[in-house]
């Protein structure tokens, strides 16, 4: 049995924009975090002409691998009225409801200005009800182990890697590193009072190349993986498994 702490809760509003720490979270059994992935940022030459019915993949999106210069971007988001503000170098510049036409259009409208040299077509935040835009199709949870991260960073890459490279949901303090791949398909992962299954390690793409402060492509996350650790895996997926609250600080158990 190995035992960590949930160190911060992350999650990502807007899919391919920054994420957002959280104090706690509401977790509901086979579900993600709530407005986690909500939202998803394309245009008709990214997504074609049939438009957005459902969960599509990320492929799809703008996202730090095809446009880069959204980790330029700060974001906050209100749950409560569905409202993203959008920052950069510290200063706001605008802010929206993403569930209102106006406030849609706003956020859309500095976006065009702010990609047009790097995008074809016209920015549009979309959602779908009752999706999350996930890379999976299943409402998968990801949980980072920050001692993996510092020993690839440490060892194999030679420098500092930060793990918001990982957009992950929990990230986790006081396992031993890279412990997280060993845990089994179905074993059940505690987080204070919530239970989770293990579902399958998270294979890296290139988007985790991109510096999330610089927005430049500085580390092949991917061949430094493979050619380190002989696999491509850094962190985990979970499903959760029961319904309650989790807090920064939790004990996490496995087993």
């Amino acid at each position: 049995m190995a035992n960590g702490e949930l160190g911060a809760i992350m999650r990502y509003p807007v899919k391919g924009l920054r994420g957002v720490e959280m104090a706690s979270a509401t977790i509901d059994a086979q579900n993600m975090l709530q407005h986690d992935r909500r939202y998803v940022l394309a245009t008709s030459t990214s997504l074609g002409q049939d438009g957005l019915a459902g969960w599509a993949r990320k492929r799809n999106f703008l996202q730090l691998v095809n446009t880069p210069k959204l980790a330029e971007l700060g974001i906050d988001y209100d749950d409560a009225t569905t409202t993203l503000t959008i920052s950069r170098n510290g200063r706001t510049i605008c802010k929206g409801n993403l569930e209102e036409a106006m406030g849609r259009t706003v956020i859309e409208d500095f976006l065009s200005a702010f990609l047009k040299n790097d995008i074809a077509g016209s920015p549009r935040i979309m959602s779908v009800p009752g999706t999350h835009f996930s890379d999976m199709e299943q409402p998968y949870i990801s949980l980072l182990n920050r001692a993996s991260i510092q020993d690839f960073g440490d060892r194999i890459v030679g420098q500092f890697v930060d793990p918001m490279r990982f957009r992950g949901n929990f990230l986790v303090d006081g396992l031993p590193a890279w412990s997280e791949l060993e845990w089994a398909e179905n074993q059940t992962i505690t987080l204070g009072d919530v239970t989770f299954r293990m579902v399958h390690p998270i294979t890296r793409c290139k988007a985790t190349s991109i510096n999330p402060d610089t927005a430049q492509s500085d580390i092949n996350v991917p061949l430094l993986l493979r050619k380190g650790m002989n696999h491509l895996f850094m962190g985990v997926y979970l499903e959760a498994t029961g319904s309650g609250t989790v807090k920064a600080g939790d004990h996490l158990t496995v087993g």
